[in-house]
């Protein structure tokens, strides 16, 4: 077999090996239901293009379009898993020609390819659904700088328009091109990047218009000492990942690849023939947006710069044998394995709480209530138990409340009044809601701010508080814990709680 061949072979293997967690390790959590919640509700995909569809906070209509597209209620996740895995293992290949298309040897554009496809901490962002706004945004990002390496400037362009439209992360764009044109004279250089530059110009108006500001998600921002260390460890996570080792651990054997990818590119910064710091200054330009952010802490976050990590590693061991090669791929996949199976059994957990949490709802319609408090551990639960296609007719008139506080929720019209003191304040997100159609999902109050459940009891006497646990099967039963709930609250007196001695609410 030639060389091309057995490259062709191992990519295949290695897809194929990737690729299976992507359907078996996922499943929609966390602001997936937020997204859902748009598919459900907007009325047609083109809305976050030109009204505020994301609560004041971002400008990232082209994901929203496509999970439009793919949200229809009883589609599932098969199509957002074949996306995911088709947007990493894109994201992967691009690299790839990019090093390429930079006159970088065949062997360090395939390795940092490789280094891309396998790092743990990509994987885990691939695996989240709605982190589809960061490799959108990266595959736009390094087409457009194929594209313009290979003086194609209106792909390029059009290209930079489709990463601006996806994430802020891509805003970089302009000066990631401006690194990899290094070879050009500096007229040249601008005159490539100027239709980047026009385009961005143009976003950031339409955005400011869309957002009435400059967005952004209102909470406490990080110091700038405290943001520098998360990006540091952002970045060294991006090989060790999280979770399968101890974290100081995964740290420090992280921070050191990056130190010695480091070392390598600073000791051959004069070679004529090396990439010298440029894959280091890829990573610093793809990582300064983070600056902006409130915090850096998220897979999500670090994987544009990741490239440029993949590269330096690429080129650090461009010298090195075979055995490395594969030494180094073998580790990363293991652990990049390993993580997969971790995530495979935190998966089942919440698909069967969520499911068990639907049950909860469903048998207790059945008996006339309308509002429950699940103990789950399961954030946005409201927008995750009104995705069940049997209680879409009788979605309209619940209300789920969870453990979890900032939890995203649509609040019934007829309990907008009672629920008032639960919504958060400072509201989440910035503008008060997200508005989706004629419903609008609102944050609940953070864990501080919360109203305490005897409030929480006074506004709703009719409220079902519900207690999910796991059995040694590894199934979710939920136990009714309302008289509990009822009785211990009633013995603290009428005062406290509004209830009289026999647990029924007083009446003002």
């Amino acid at each position: 077999m030639t060389t091309r061949g057995w490259a062709v072979a191992v990519s295949v293997a290695l897809l194929l090996i990737v690729g299976i967690p992507f359907f078996t390790a996922t499943t929609f959590h966390g602001d997936d239901h937020v997204f859902l919640a748009f598919a459900r509700h907007a009325p047609h995909p083109f809305v976050p293009f030109v009204s505020d569809a994301h609560g004041g906070e971002y400008y990232r209509p082209l994901p929203m379009l496509v999970w439009w597209l793919l949200g229809r209620p009883g589609l599932g996740t098969v199509a957002f898993a074949a996306l995911a895995l088709g947007l990493h293992a894109g994201a992967s290949a691009l690299t790839g020609l990019l090093l390429r298309a930079l006159g970088r040897p065949v062997a360090v554009a395939y390795g940092a390819a490789v280094l891309m496809l396998l790092a743990p901490q990509n994987l885990d962002a691939a695996y989240w659904f709605s982190a589809s706004t960061d490799l959108l945004a990266t595959v736009f990002v390094l087409g457009s700088l194929i594209a313009i390496v290979r003086g194609r400037l209106s792909l390029a362009a059009a290209l930079a328009l489709a990463a601006y439209l996806s994430k802020e992360s891509a805003y970089a764009l302009p000066l990631l091109a401006l690194l990899v044109l290094r070879g050009l004279p500096w007229r040249r250089r601008l005159t490539a990047i100027a239709p980047q530059l026009v385009l961005l110009a143009a976003v950031l108006v339409v955005r400011v218009r869309v957002l009435h500001g400059w967005g952004g998600a209102g909470d406490a921002r990080a110091g700038v000492g405290t943001k520098l260390f998360q990006i540091a460890s952002g970045l060294a996570h991006v090989f060790t990942g999280e979770g399968v080792m101890p974290d100081g651990l995964a740290f420090g054997a992280g921070t050191a690849i990056v130190a010695l990818a480091a070392f390598a590119a600073i000791r051959r910064r004069k070679d004529a023939n090396g990439a010298g710091l440029l894959p280091l200054a890829f990573c610093a330009v793809a990582a300064a947006p983070l600056l902006a952010a409130g915090w850096a802490i998220g897979s999500r976050y670090f994987y544009l710069p990741a490239i440029g990590l993949a590269w330096a590693a690429a080129e650090a061991l461009a010298s090195a044998g075979i055995a490395a090669h594969v030494a180094l791929a073998c580790v990363v996949a293991i652990v990049g394995g390993a993580q997969a199976v971790q995530r495979r059994a935190d998966v089942v957990s919440y698909d069967r709480r969520v499911a068990a949490a639907r049950r909860v709802v469903g048998s207790g319609l059945a008996s006339g209530y309308r509002v429950f408090n699940i103990m789950s551990g399961v954030k946005d639960l409201d927008l995750a138990v009104k995705e069940d296609p049997r209680l879409a007719e009788q979605a309209g008139d619940v209300l789920v409340l969870t453990d979890v506080p900032a939890s995203f929720v649509i609040v019934p019209p007829a309990l907008a009044a009672p629920a008032a003191p639960l919504i958060a304040q400072p509201p989440l997100p910035p503008s008060g809601a997200y508005h989706f159609g004629d419903v609008q999902v609102v944050g609940l109050a953070r864990r501080e701010d919360g109203p305490s459940l005897r409030e929480v009891w006074q506004r709703f006497p009719d409220i079902r508080f519900v207690r999910l646990r796991p059995v040694p099967s590894g199934q979710i039963i939920a136990r009714d814990v309302t008289d509990e709930t009822r009785q211990r609250l009633a013995a603290e007196g009428l005062d406290d709680t509004g209830l009289d001695d026999k647990g029924n609410a007083g009446q003002d």
